[in-house]
């Protein structure tokens, strides 16, 4: 019995919530620097007090869209709910003092582009006079734009490994543009705050947390227990005097799987530093913390600047832990004057100094440190400038262009029933794939302006006949919206005509003449999008990306054995990843979808299914004996046979590990062994050994510029069968003379050619 996941209808079946964001949302027409900035009148009693959040250096990069209209739209409300005026700052020029100086507390969400000296010398000046500041950073290398900074570096004043030259790397036109005018290094958040961003990356953090005592934070803890972390990072604390700890993460957490180098400095505790950390400078403050995640919620606004795909965020304010009411008492505390100049006047514990790490790796003082991975960490897309709004993607922030022109059709019935319930679908196109519409309304009138129309959009009927509820609908990959919505209209309506009209906001979109009858309620049309034709795998991955295609092939892998719910798929001319998230699928499903071809961290994929049904099961593909790893097999099941282990390195705390695997002509392949597969570190090393000869199954893959060998089972690496034989002498001739010399100890390199005893 075949399955189908239809996702258009399960994406339509949630859109008739009203004012439902399915996915992601976003407007069809961006901002720039030149449009009024968003504020947030207070709701109810207004407390007098202001609060400014930056969108002047890159906050809507990348993924991010940290705008209190957008996904920081939870914090910026709860906010004003608390009785706070909130506006966003938005211009081209440096940030000024006078920019700053009518502001109680200043939020700088996750920036991208470095702050200018003049910047760091108004901010420290805003607080050293009263004001105060809340950076809100992330995980090192999170650099959404490309431009080799992160927020942790841009905060603490200069770039790892450039402390010399902060344009290190950078083209011409990228050191010579605007916005690297006067960034110069420094330890300016140390010096000045007592405080640093360490370059970790860790991982999910969601419990087991150490929480300062409300008596011992000035009550900014007060009803906190856990604030959730998802790829962060913690700080130092430098002169305890200025900085304070608040909340540490436990001992034994894991790093982020994409951490450039150990990801976790000091194994967890209180010794990896604060995730939430506050100061007091002279008459100012300023509060910290390590990740954008717990503030965030799942309402972006903007599309991406770099290639005008759909964000996704996620409900990190309310929907985890206690992060909002962290924020918001953060917030409290910050925005209160206070005289002390520093902790030692005050009467809580003083925190303990981070040890910052000395290494030959890793070493933490700011002129010292070394860049551990060239960058950026990707390429940027083709014609895209994080210095110039000019090459930013049509509905990204900064960029005047709209996103896409939609088109809208009403269909209903020939006779729209005045006795029966009906249906009648919204059907949008010309959207950009993924884009949301909300705030659409959909009405039935006569021509004399009676409204006669009930529309369900919320699940339940109104009360009375007009405009229905808001619904929103969501694009698909073919940029392509409908939905079905349950109508009727007043029994006591005449036969005759009447208009059905589609609005948004408010505005009318399109109004259609239909007529009215005591007829029966006939059933709409199957609603379906128009597909591409079916082809090859390998056809499939030579389209562009962002198109959208049809393949049918054999699952070869377990998906979620690479993260996520992913998996590869195969037929006989080739093979490629699906990166998706159903539970609808296992290994051996014959399966044919329809969905976008894009390429991420250099491997071919299709994302965003539309339509994917398994047709039946089948025998998975035997592997093909190759030599090599290359862009003649990717995707596919793979073997490489009589191959050497070499170089066993473990990456973060799972398990995950690489070697590679070096044949006779002395080609080497890379392997990755995902510990989701059934095999950790340990037990690899327990089995097997340096210089071990082994036959390898896998799938051929690619990471940024780097071939890889995936195994998909613990079975798939096996002992070469000549392994156990004792080689003769004869075939020595030479060619082994210092093998077992190896690398590093020589600990157990390969001595199978010799003498048998």
């Amino acid at each position: 019995m075949k399955r189908v996941v239809d996702w258009k209808s399960f994406v339509l079946a949630v859109l008739l919530i009203p004012f439902t964001v399915f996915g992601f949302g976003v407007y069809s027409e961006a901002e720039t620097a030149a449009d009024p900035a968003p504020e947030i009148q207070p709701k109810g009693e207004a407390n007098g007090k202001r609060v400014l959040f930056d969108n002047t250096h890159g906050q809507t990069a990348g993924a991010a869209d940290w705008v209190i209209d957008g996904a920081f739209s939870d914090f910026g409300d709860a906010l004003a709910e608390e009785g706070y005026f909130v506006k966003e700052l938005r211009k081209t020029s440096p940030i000024t003092y006078e920019d700053l100086s009518g502001y109680d507390v200043f939020v700088i969400p996750e920036p991208n582009i470095a702050f200018k000296k003049s910047e760091q010398d108004a901010m420290l000046r805003f607080t050293q006079e009263g004001g105060s500041i809340f950076f809100i950073g992330d995980h090192y290398n999170a650099d959404r734009n490309y431009n080799r900074w992160d927020s942790g570096e841009i905060f603490n004043g200069y770039r790892r490994g450039a402390f010399d030259d902060p344009t290190k790397g950078m083209s011409t036109e990228e050191a010579n543009s605007d916005r690297m005018q006067g960034v110069e290094s420094s330890d300016w958040l140390g010096e000045n705050f007592g405080i640093r961003f360490r370059f970790n990356a860790l991982g999910d953090i969601e419990s087991g947390q150490t929480v300062v005592d409300p008596s011992d934070s000035f009550g900014i803890t007060e009803g906190i227990e856990v604030v959730e972390s998802h790829a962060g990072s913690t700080l130092t604390i430098l002169d305890p005097t200025k900085a304070k700890g608040l909340i540490y993460f436990p001992e034994n957490i894991p790093a982020w799987p994409n951490a450039v180098d150990q990801g976790v400095y000091a194994g967890g505790g209180i010794e990896e530093g604060a995730f939430a950390a506050i100061s007091k400078v002279e008459q100012g403050k300023a509060a910290f913390i390590g990740d954008s995640s717990p503030v965030e919620d799942a309402t972006p606004k903007y599309l991406r600047e770099d290639n005008g795909r759909t964000k996704r965020t996620y409900d990190g304010f309310t929907g985890e832990g206690n992060n909002g009411q962290y924020m918001l008492n953060v917030m409290e505390w910050l925005s209160e004057k206070e005289s002390y100049a520093n902790f030692e006047e005050t009467s809580i514990t003083l925190s303990e100094k981070t040890p910052l790490l000395e290494t030959d790796t890793i070493n933490e003082n700011p002129e010292l440190t070394t860049e551990t991975q060239k960058e950026p960490w990707t390429n940027p897309p083709a014609g895209y400038r994080w210095y110039d709004p000019s090459t930013f993607a049509a509905g990204s922030y900064g960029s005047d262009e709209v996103a896409s022109n939609p088109t809208y059709d009403v269909v209903a019935p020939a006779t729209l029933p005045t006795q029966q319930e009906f249906t009648v679908r919204v059907v949008v196109e010309d959207l950009e794939p993924g884009e949301t519409l909300t705030g659409l309304q959909l009405g039935a009138y006569l021509p004399g302006g009676q409204q006669i129309g009930k529309f369900n959009t919320t699940g339940s009927w109104p009360g009375s006949y007009g405009y229905s509820s808001s619904f929103s609908v969501t694009a698909d990959a073919t940029g392509r919206a409908s939905v079905d919505i349950p109508a009727q209209l007043n029994p006591a309506t005449a036969d005759g005509t009447a208009n059905l009209r589609l609005r948004k906001d408010g505005s009318n979109l399109l109004t259609k003449s239909v007529q009215v009858g005591n007829v029966d309620a006939e059933p709409l049309p199957d609603d379906e999008t128009e597909l591409p034709q079916q082809v090859a795998i390998q056809e499939a991955r030579k389209a562009a990306d962002g198109e959208v295609v049809t393949v049918e092939g054999i699952v070869t892998s377990t998906p979620g054995s690479f993260g996520g719910k992913g998996f590869y798929l195969q037929d006989e001319s080739g093979g490629i990843y699906v990166f998706q998230d159903s539970d609808s699928f296992k290994a051996g499903d014959l399966v044919q979808i329809s969905a976008v071809k894009t390429t991420y961290n250099g491997e071919v994929e299709v994302t965003d299914i539309i339509k994917s049904e398994v047709i039946g099961q089948a025998d998975i593909p035997a592997p093909k004996t190759v030599s090599v790893i290359d862009d003649t097999n990717q995707g596919q099941l793979v073997k490489l046979k009589e191959v050497t282990i070499n170089n066993i390195e473990a990456f973060g705390t799972y398990g995950t590990f690489e070697f590679d695997a070096e044949a006779a002509d002395g080609n080497v392949v890379r392997v990755r062994v995902d510990n989701r597969i059934g095999l950790n570190h340990d037990t690899f090393v327990s089995q097997f050994q340096v210089g071990e000869k082994v036959d390898i199954t896998g799938v051929s893959s690619i990471f940024h510029d780097t071939y890889q060998l995936k195994p998909v089972s613990a079975n798939n690496i096996v002992k070469s069968a000549q392994t156990d034989q004792a080689a003769p002498c004869k075939n020595d001739n030479g060619k082994h003379k210092g093998a077992d010399k190896g690398k590093g100890k020589g600990k157990g390199h390969d001595k199978s050619w010799k003498c048998a005893s």
